[in-house]
């Protein structure tokens, strides 16, 4: 390979790079709450072509007057938490519904 091609090939990567750490990053930004909620059930899901386990928890919202229910996504492992136990659940606060629950 000539220095172009490398210099270039360099430039794509750190362009890349750059604009991958901007999208997660305002990801993040917006789920700036946190609450734990309660694990309310465990069990696993299995379809056609894969399984894994599903955590649901849920938290109660004193200021709302509502109960919000999270569902995480299919997990790979058993997860560590109990039923009963707290889960951490980074929200959305202008929309609840955008979580991400730290398992």
């Amino acid at each position: 390979m000539d220095m172009r091609t490398i210099l270039i090939a360099t430039l794509v990567f750190v362009l890349i790079c750059t604009l991958g750490i901007v999208f997660f990053g305002r990801h993040r930004r917006k789920l700036s709450s946190s609450v734990f909620a309660t694990v309310t059930k465990i069990e696993v899901e299995a379809t056609s072509l894969s399984s894994g386990w599903v955590v649901t928890a849920q938290w109660s919202d004193q200021q709302r007057g509502q109960t919000m229910v999270f569902r995480s996504h299919r997990l790979q492992y058993s997860p560590h938490v109990p039923v009963g136990g707290p889960v951490k659940v980074d929200i959305d606060p202008r929309n609840p519904k955008h979580y991400h629950m730290d398992l």
